[in-house]
């Protein structure tokens, strides 16, 4: 296994060896990378209730174990007790699980540690040698994205510690193990111990979705209520379209509640004159020439838009 992470290059550090005398049943790891399952691998025999966020290639040389069914999904646990009654292999879990940039730890949930209270818990740290340090993941970040920056980064450097836990420890309920092992990883990590759950990144991952899509929305009504108003600021445009959602009613309240704004100087109705034939010589008659011009495009264009749009803007 050590020979194939060296040739991808990732290069593991094992600090602090895994208690085989202990016979643990799972093993728990905070998670940090695609190769997180792969790189336990390299100290100890593990199954996993699935690996298939692992690339297919990798897998196939590692011949990495897979417990979890392919037609049906029945909870972790029963999966995991089955595997245990029928092989002394322990099972690696992720509670955390997604993976995460290495800034802090996120909540463990509390059902590996409800398989058997024979727990080993693992800290893994990962560094990169890149001249732009990217990030172990992100996000939006797919397995197969991380995979590749893996492959584009020309070394990383892995180490991981694992910590034996007392009868203490086995003596508690499996919430509270799973937040006393998240506070454990955290401290050998010298990172914060986090009480967001993968639950809300996820939902944070779609209010950032949904407002991304909002936000094209409401820049496309913003550009056509500048059309029909264009002497009201684009700021009072957008707040009030956050409210009212439409165009028709924001124009009609910008022109009762702020009539100031579009009634700024007005064209007359004839240009200014002239006293020269021609165009004139005197640069404020021409800009005020000009001025004309573009008010006059403006109303028009704002003209043919209701028209085109059908709305009644009277206040």
């Amino acid at each position: 296994v050590r020979l194939v992470l060296m040739l991808l290059g990732v290069f593991v550090n094992v600090q602090k060896a895994p208690n085989k005398s202990q016979k643990p049943h799972v093993i728990v790891s905070n998670h940090v990378s695609v190769i997180d399952r792969i790189v336990v691998e390299c100290s100890i025999a593990v199954a996993t209730l699935s690996v298939r966020d692992v690339p297919l290639l990798i897998r196939l040389i590692l011949g990495s174990l897979d417990l979890s069914p392919r037609n049906e999904a029945p909870p972790p646990t029963e999966v995991a007790k089955a595997h245990l009654d029928s092989s002394s292999t322990p099972i690696l879990t992720f509670p955390e699980q997604i993976t995460t940039r290495g800034n802090g730890v996120l909540k463990f949930a509390s059902w590996p540690f409800s398989v058997s209270p024979a727990v080993q818990v693992a800290a893994i740290d990962i560094s990169r040698w890149h001249f732009i340090r990217p990030n172990m993941t992100h996000v939006f970040a797919s397995p197969l994205a991380d995979f590749f920056w893996f492959l584009y980064c020309p070394a990383h450097w892995v180490n991981i510690k694992f910590h034996s836990v007392g009868d203490e420890f086995r003596s508690l309920s499996p919430e509270l193990r799973a937040t006393s092992a998240q506070q454990l990883v955290a401290s050998s990590l010298a990172l914060p111990s986090l009480s967001l759950s993968c639950h809300d990144v996820r939902e944070y991952k779609k209010t950032l979705v949904k407002e991304q899509a909002e936000g094209m929305d409401i820049e496309v009504l913003v550009r056509q209520v500048v059309e029909v108003l264009p002497n009201v600021p684009e700021n009072e445009i957008r707040v009030d379209l956050l409210r009212t959602r439409n165009t028709t009613k924001t124009i009609r309240n910008l022109i009762s509640s702020v009539p100031s704004a579009t009634k700024k100087p007005m064209p007359s109705a004839k240009p200014p004159r002239s006293d020269t034939k021609g165009f004139p010589k005197d640069p404020s008659v021409r800009a005020n020439i000009l001025e004309f011009k573009k008010s006059q495009l403006i109303l028009e264009g704002r003209r043919k838009y209701i028209e085109k749009h059908n709305l009644d803007i009277t206040p």
